[in-house]
């Protein structure tokens, strides 16, 4: 990426910003309000166009900003019976970083999954794909993130 650790995983996780870029998604954030998750939150996500049909609410086991951050679905939901990932986030110095990805799809009911979870999880990761390269090119792009935009709290 072509920014900090730190500051790629806020851009992807601090959901003001993220909606400025993510090609994935029409809508997403915290159950209870925040613009970040943390360890424990839940989080739904509304996918943008056809993909809004499978939307799905996740909870985060893992939060440790500008490192690591891991979420699994929270319940079997619409045709998903499983879905995980994570991201580590490592500087490489001249900033920039890296950032590693993974994830597992599988759906339900299992005789549809058994047809179809390859199919899937290629269609994931080419989008997954196409959203990271808009993070970059909107980290590559923007400003720096204001006060507000950084802690979702206005200081005046």
């Amino acid at each position: 990426m072509p920014a900090s650790a730190a500051d790629a995983f806020e851009a992807f996780h601090n959901h003001t910003v993220r909606m400025q870029w993510d090609t994935l998604l029409s809508r997403a954030g915290v159950e209870g309000g925040g613009i970040r998750p943390y360890t424990g939150a839940i989080t739904f996500n509304e996918g943008r166009g056809w993909k809004r049909y499978f939307s799905m609410r996740t909870r985060f086991v893992n939060f440790q900003p500008g490192q690591v951050a891991a979420a699994l679905l929270v319940e079997p939901e619409g045709v998903f019976e499983w879905w995980a990932a994570s991201m580590r986030h490592r500087d490489l110095g001249d900033n920039t970083s890296e950032l590693i990805y993974t994830f597992s799809v599988r759906l339900r009911p299992r005789w549809l999954g058994w047809l179809l979870d390859p199919l899937v999880n290629r269609i994931f990761e080419h989008e997954t794909r196409q959203r990271f390269a808009a993070m970059a090119e909107y980290l590559q792009a923007r400003p720096a993130l204001t006060e507000q935009q950084k802690t979702g709290v206005d200081n005046v």
